[in-house]
């Protein structure tokens, strides 16, 4: 059960977290960058909370970007990779299994939400979202990479917080 400090801090990175969706939206530059900064919250909640106020703010997030933001896109790359990373990376760290083994599952998650975020754009919106006349194999290397660099950003972001914030 989600005590009054949950549910009210919970209401305050959820409207910081919005506003940061919204402006990813309207900015024709630095989205991706908005979005990362936007899938930080979800990790203070779950530390702040655990999984299931991380999950409960989730969802939440996730309808209030459906009805609020202008620009879509922003919302589903959101729901689709962003807005829950932090549940399932928390999960897979608790498990203490062997880096590798962590970078895989990673990966696998991932791989699994590109491939969601492409069948949502080529068949519902039929837009296509990748670059044309760049080799697709040294774009999807590109993406794992990126993806690689966004888990240290996501680990040191963590460690900051437990250090810095969560310790006062």
């Amino acid at each position: 059960m989600l005590n009054a400090k949950s549910l009210s801090l919970g209401g305050v990175i959820a409207a910081l977290n919005i506003v940061i969706l919204f402006i990813a939206s309207i900015m024709p530059t630095s989205r991706l960058f908005f979005l990362v900064v936007s899938s930080f919250a979800i990790s203070i909640m779950v530390i702040e909370t655990g999984s299931m106020g991380g999950f409960v703010f989730y969802l939440a997030t996730s309808a209030l970007s459906l009805i609020l933001i202008p620009n879509k896109m922003i919302s589903i790359y959101y729901i689709c990779f962003f807005g829950f990373y932090g549940i399932i990376k928390s999960y897979i760290e608790k498990k203490r299994i062997r880096r590798y083994m962590e970078l895989a599952l990673k990966l696998i998650v991932f791989n699994i939400s590109l491939f969601t975020v492409y069948i949502i754009f080529d068949r519902i919106f039929m837009m296509k979202i990748f670059v044309t006349g760049f080799p697709f194999i040294a774009f999807f290397i590109l993406l794992q990479i990126s993806f690689l660099v966004y888990d240290y950003v996501y680990t040191v972001f963590i460690s900051f917080y437990y250090r810095n914030v969560k310790r006062h």
